[in-house]
């Protein structure tokens, strides 16, 4: 697989909080994408797409993320445009950029755990999101992908 990229088939799973315990607003992502083995670890990139709800316009940003064990880095491009890096218990501040400008972002990594092979892999994200130095939310992510297989179990 090394150098090569493979299709793999993901569901990702998220949900938000407000930092009481309870979690809501559950976001459920079934997608593609393509899967790449690095010196490190592995490399995914696949695409989101949302619909926004004011004017019924689609949007769609590019994902890659590079895994490997203990660290997570997730960039998203497009408009709406970051990078986040996730190692448990450590700090990482960056910009989360808009049309509309950009905003000072901050997030602290709880969890991070990567169970990953070339045939399939999930990745878990617990992490604390602020956003103007700010609280925004607690956010729970957790990814699987699957190489040549039907869809990923459920969340």
């Amino acid at each position: 697989m090394k150098d090569k990229a493979m299709p793999v088939l993901l569901t990702l799973c998220g949900s938000s909080g407000d930092g009481s315990g309870e979690m809501d607003e559950n976001i459920r992502v079934i997608t593609t994408g393509q899967l790449k083995q690095t010196p490190s670890g592995y490399m995914l990139r696949y695409q989101e797409t949302q619909t926004d709800e004011g004017d019924g316009s689609v949007m769609t940003q590019d994902i890659i993320l590079s895994m490997q064990p203990g660290r997570v880095t997730m960039t998203r491009l497009g408009d709406y445009g970051t990078s986040m890096v996730f190692v448990k218990d450590r700090r990482f501040e960056g910009k989360y950029h808009t049309p509309y400008g950009d905003l000072d972002m901050a997030l602290f990594a709880t969890q991070v755990q990567c169970d990953l092979t070339p045939e399939r892999g999930s990745v878990s994200l617990k992490y604390q999101l602020d956003l103007q130095g700010s609280f925004a939310a607690m956010h729970a992510l957790r990814l699987e992908y699957v190489a040549g297989e039907p869809a990923p179990k459920p969340c």
